[in-house]
């Protein structure tokens, strides 16, 4: 009984959680960036 793959499986999965970590970077890019001067309303706006 064989308990790990080979690197050739490993490398395989890698590509199917490549987009779900690329996601999660984005989604903590933009908290750790905050709101940008586009998204803050101006003083003079009302709202």
């Amino acid at each position: 009984m064989m308990l790990f793959a080979h690197p050739g499986h490993w490398a395989a999965q890698l590509l199917y959680l490549a987009p779900v970590a690329a996601m999660i970077g984005a989604l903590l890019w933009a908290r750790f960036r905050g709101p940008s001067a586009e998204t803050v309303p101006d003083e003079d706006e009302e709202v």
